[in-house]
């Protein structure tokens, strides 16, 4: 027994790395290596080949691409021709505003996938996105508000301030995805001090910088060739803003980032003293007929409901068809082929699918009595029909015909005590 240890102890001894005078411990394979292989597996070497080299690969794939396809041409002596960068100050095509809840999300993917424009969404950094060709957003409408109180510009800053002191990004907006930011922020931050700074900056640019209406505001620094308003079935609308919004069912409390955003953009409705149903209904109201007066006033050249609309309709209202009014004139060429009336089975030419951002499915159904005081934790007086005139007003402003929404049974809320 004593024997097999002494053997163990000396058949390990003879694996043991030998060692130096100084107490180190000597590497034979070291000692075998060239300075160069000693440098190309020490570990930040290695960690380098598997995250900053993809990691440089990947920017210097979007810095040739978007922002100087000049170069690649230039290396290769012309025989590479990208499509020129599209700066802050150049033209884009097309502008997409829509409340929250009708599609957008929806309708980027089918402009981008059926006719392979570079649309993006809530986003008009042409620097790090593919949105050359333009953006569908419901946060830059806020280039068309008028809200008479932000004349006041202490009421102005309260907005600003709103938007800007805090992190909402589930609402939709940040500075980062309007340009490159000018105070070089880093994009590892998902808040910080130097991303407020660039929210303010962001908002005094484009608060009502589409509008004349607007005393001092400023010209919008990022412009399109044709904005268009998209629509969708108001009530439908307003209830998949209550599934997103609404916490703890239709007599819960109202998300606070909501709340927030629906006062700094429209502060002359309380939207604190609403019912969840009531302020999304009154924020649904307030910013379609923003669109619907920038409309009227010339800032927005049409509307369209989501409904019924192909891409290649929404191309033809952009002024994608005609080479004249096309800003990136290869787009007309490949879009009219796409959209020929022979090309029957075209995707582009059919009705856009619900697909994407199905938030609702089927989880609330409203009818025109949910509307009204006293339903659904409502402290206005029982059958207060205010916001059930507006939204009916909305049905009709909008071309939808507001008696189908009548044969709609009206929603029972399983937590209502009124049911028990």
């Amino acid at each position: 027994m004593q024997r097999n240890n002494t053997g163990t102890r000396r058949r390990r001894d003879k694996k043991a790395k030998p060692v130096d005078t100084d107490g180190s411990i000597a590497s034979k394979d070291t000692d075998d290596m060239t300075l160069w292989q000693v440098f190309g597996n020490h570990p930040l070497v290695t960690v380098s080949k598997y995250i900053f080299l993809p990691y440089a690969l990947y920017l210097s794939y979007f810095y040739l691409q978007l922002q100087h396809p000049e170069y690649l041409s230039k290396a290769t002596g012309g025989i590479i021709q990208l499509r020129p960068a599209v700066g802050i100050s150049d033209l884009r095509q097309l502008l997409i505003v829509g409340s929250p809840s009708t599609g957008t999300v929806q309708m980027q993917t089918t402009l981008q996938t059926t006719l392979h424009l570079e649309i993006g969404h809530e986003t008009t950094d042409t620097a790090w996105n593919w949105v050359r060709d333009g953006t569908v957003s419901w946060f830059h409408g806020i280039r068309f508000l008028t809200d008479p109180t932000h004349k006041d510009k202490e009421r102005l800053a309260k907005s600003f301030s709103a938007i800007c002191d805090e992190d909402h990004m589930n609402m939709g907006f940040h500075p980062a995805a309007y340009r490159e930011p000018v105070n070089k922020c880093s994009y590892r931050d998902k808040w910080s001090d130097c991303w407020r700074k660039e929210c303010y900056l962001a908002l005094i640019k484009e608060w009502g910088c589409a509008t004349d209406d607007v005393d001092g505001a400023p010209d919008c620094e990022i412009n399109f060739a044709t904005t268009l308003h998209q629509v969708r079935n108001p009530m439908r609308s307003l209830e998949s803003l209550v599934v997103k919004f609404c916490i703890g069912g239709l007599q819960g409390s109202v998300a606070d980032s909501f709340l927030i955003y629906a006062s700094a953009l429209f502060p002359s409705h309380n939207f604190y003293e609403d019912s969840c149903i009531e302020a999304a209904g009154h924020f649904l109201v307030q910013y379609q007929n923003t669109m619907i007066e920038a409309r009227k006033r010339g800032e927005i050249a049409g509307f369209y409901r989501i409904e019924d609309v192909s891409a290649c309709n929404v191309a033809a209202l952009a002024g994608l068809l005609d080479p004249n009014t096309t800003v990136y004139k290869p787009n007309s060429v490949y879009i009219a082929n796409i959209c020929d009336e022979n090309n029957a089975d075209s995707p582009a030419r059919h009705v856009v699918e619900r697909r994407e951002n199905k938030v609702n499915a089927d989880i609330v159904r409203l009818g025109w009595k949910d509307l009204r005081g006293g339903a659904h934790g409502s402290m206005k007086k029982t059958g207060d029909t205010q916001l059930e005139k507006l939204i009916r007003a909305l049905f009709k402003a909008l071309g939808y015909d507001e008696s189908l929404e009548l044969e709609v049974a009206p929603y029972v809320d399983p937590i209502s005590h009124d049911d028990l």
